[in-house]
């Protein structure tokens, strides 16, 4: 099935710009960005859950890092030479399949979804691979990987499947399905993925709906946890469940345990919030409308603001990393039809450039030293690209 979706106005008009710069691979080094930035705050104390490096819309727990997965701790590693701006930028081994969506980092190897199957790219330059049981299931789309288990949302179908990456295994999880009415179809879309502890949630937006099963596929029919609007990105930690509610411009939440009645609005946003990402007790999200990308503590007020790290109307805001210093953000498009990534000291509104190149930069992950990101148009079948830089030393 083809997995393409009908896209917000605002990003079809902006991701028929032009073609970036002619530097290997079209990239070149970063520098400011030119953003504007809100002075509104908010309290940065952590809370429970979530992870010290983390990405895709996520708030799981115990990985490395990654495109919708926790990071425990992360690994020591050696310094970077380059600074902000100077780093250069690596493409990884072709090879993968076309239309990347969700990524995610181990200790060995960015592991993506590429529509077919899961891949694992080595992170030593080896030959990327198929990996073992995830193949012939549908198109993978949305990835997590939390306790060793990476799951996944099948695009065609909204099924969730996982496979135990640590230790591995070549048997996948037939983890949940979502309750079909008559002749209904399920599409997950640009819904996303996160677990935490022994379950997993998810997004589907044709049921307008959040769900969650566990993970162990002990429960194959999914728990309707909420329903109605648009939701997009989602997250979890100890206590709530939060989503990203697009047409409305909220960040909307639920208690887990027991499962709240109705959901709460955990924050107002400035423009359509897309992918989230909790980290440290602090919900981060980007907006694909207002290129804002602002955060939250979420043992703050319910009734206090987001601190906005910048707005930038011009640039589409695409995916999101935290570790214990920064968030990273991918822009898929910006005023001048380029690509970015970009990086903020968490809490501060000093956005700078880190690479710019080729448009439609998509989703984005750290772990301890790098930065990986891969490169999709959503309006074209074009084989995978992954690129990798240094975290700057400064």
């Amino acid at each position: 099935m083809h997995s393409k979706f009908a896209l917000p106005c605002a990003l079809i008009a902006l991701a028929t710009a032009g073609t970036g710069c002619n530097l290997l691979f079209g990239i070149e080094p970063g520098t400011e960005a030119a953003t504007s930035s809100s002075s509104t705050t908010a309290s940065t104390a952590s809370g429970g859950g979530g992870s010290t490096t983390t990405t895709s819309g996520s708030g799981g727990h115990g990985g490395e890092g990654g495109a919708g997965g926790a990071g425990g701790g992360p690994a020591s590693c050696a310094p970077s030479s380059c600074t902000a701006g100077q780093c250069p930028v690596t493409q990884m081994a072709t090879g993968f399949g076309s239309n990347p969506k969700g990524m995610v980092v181990t200790q060995d190897a960015v592991l993506m979804a590429n529509n077919a199957a899961i891949v694992s790219i080595p992170k030593d330059g080896g030959a990327p691979r198929t990996l073992p049981g995830t193949l012939g299931f549908g198109d993978t789309a949305w990835v997590t990987y939390s306790g060793g288990q990476l799951s996944w949302i099948n695009w065609s179908n909204g099924d969730v499947l996982g496979i135990s990456i640590d230790p591995p295994s070549s048997s996948p999880i037939e983890i949940a399905e979502v309750p079909r009415q008559e002749d209904e179809d399920i599409v997950p879309a640009f819904g996303r993925i996160a677990s935490y502890g022994d379950s997993v949630y998810w997004v589907t937006q044709t049921p307008a709906a959040v769900w969650r099963a566990k993970a162990d596929g002990s429960q194959p029919l999914a728990e309707q946890v909420a329903s109605g609007g648009q939701p997009v990105g989602i997250a979890v930690d100890a206590t709530h469940v939060y989503w990203a509610e697009y047409s409305e411009r909220k960040i909307l939440r639920k208690t887990k345990d027991p499962l709240g009645d109705t959901a709460e609005v955990f924050a107002e946003t400035n423009g359509h919030p897309s992918e989230i990402v909790l980290a440290n007790g602090v919900l981060h999200w980007v907006t694909d409308t207002t290129g804002a990308v602002q955060s939250k503590a979420t043992n703050a007020a319910l009734d206090a603001p987001p601190f906005t790290t910048t707005v930038d109307a011009q640039a589409v805001s695409k995916s999101l990393a935290v570790d214990d210093e920064f968030i990273y953000w991918t822009v898929y498009v910006n005023g001048a039809g380029q690509g970015e990534v970009r990086r903020a000291r968490i809490g501060e509104g000093d956005a700078t450039t880190l690479a710019t190149g080729q448009p439609y930069f998509f989703e984005i992950a750290v772990d301890c030293g790098s930065i990986y990101w891969n490169v999709n148009n959503l309006e074209a079948d074009e084989e995978a690209m992954v690129l990798t830089m240094p975290k700057p030393s400064n």
